[in-house]
């Protein structure tokens, strides 16, 4: 019997020393903490550059018809709408400097350049047309007109980032600023067609600072996480102002030598103003 209990010891003393042998190979490891990714730089500042093609623009205005005969009769005799005033479509040009505020609003200024053909055509009044003859109906007597426009803007502009779809970043904008409009010089033929109406004249375009407005809608694609191509639609509003001088003749104080009297002087036409649709394409770096 005593030997059973000695046996029975030892096997419970081996049974423990090998689960205390096992317990102590169990090694037990610290949770691994992973740093979290950086975040995306959400603002700074940005360089752009963008061409464009405006589309041709339809527009109106109004000229002054100088009478050149002798006083009391000699001045304004009539203003005259024009039957059509075109902005010929052309390219465009332009740069900038921006900030990004956050992930959804950013703000840039704009200086941008185009150069755009004038065409120009007003029918002639009745007065012209008895003066010279014409039947008053069936002659198709006008003026052609033809001219160049300089145009810079100067804007100032805040846009929204919508949500990005993958790599592509839809926006809506809206901007306002300036516009410098200089008319190149403006060239005016008379044509008939019962007679050689031999009618041609030049004169001063002038220039003005105007108002300016826009709005832009349009999508942005990374090709890096700093550099994005941006493709976009632009509207964009002028006011109206002057156009052009009055020529040589109508400046005349005796244009027949006849009477001394005052000649034109000032402004004879203005246009109303141009609505410009301007398709652009762009680059922005945004630094980091």
């Amino acid at each position: 019997m005593k030997n059973v209990s000695a046996i029975a010891l030892m096997a419970c003393g081996m049974l423990i020393g090998a689960n205390g042998a096992h317990a102590a190979d169990i090694i037990l490891e610290e949770p691994v903490v992973l740093a979290p990714a950086p975040l995306p730089v959400a603002s700074g500042w940005y360089i752009r550059g963008d061409i464009g093609y405006n589309f041709k623009n339809k527009t109106d205005g109004d000229w002054a018809f100088w009478n050149q005969f002798d006083p009391p009769y000699r001045g304004i005799d009539d203003t005259l709408k024009y039957d059509e005033f075109d902005l010929k479509g052309g390219a465009s040009y332009g740069v900038g400097v921006g900030y990004r505020f956050n992930e959804m609003f950013r703000a840039d200024a704009t200086l941008d350049f185009f150069r755009a053909g004038i065409k120009g055509r007003t029918d002639c009044p009745s007065y012209v047309k008895s003066a010279k003859g014409l039947n008053l109906i069936e002659d198709n007597c006008h003026y052609e007109d033809s001219s160049t426009a300089n145009i810079w803007t100067a804007m100032a502009n805040a846009y929204v980032d919508l949500p990005k779809v993958g790599v592509l970043t839809p926006y809506l904008g809206a901007g306002l600023g300036a516009a410098y409009v200089n008319y190149g010089n403006w060239n005016t033929r008379q044509v008939c067609t019962e007679i050689n109406c031999d009618y041609q004249s030049e004169k001063d375009g002038l220039d003005s600072w105007r108002f300016a407005m826009g709005l832009m809608a349009g999508v942005s694609y990374d090709l890096t996480e700093q550099l994005k191509l941006d493709l976009g639609y632009r509207y964009l509003r002028i006011n109206g102002g002057k156009a052009y001088g009055y020529d040589a003749e109508d400046r005349s104080t005796n244009p027949f030598g006849n009477v001394e009297g005052p000649g034109a002087t000032g402004t004879q036409a203005h246009d109303n103003g141009f609505n410009i649709h301007t398709v652009r394409a762009g680059l922005r770096y945004e630094f980091r």
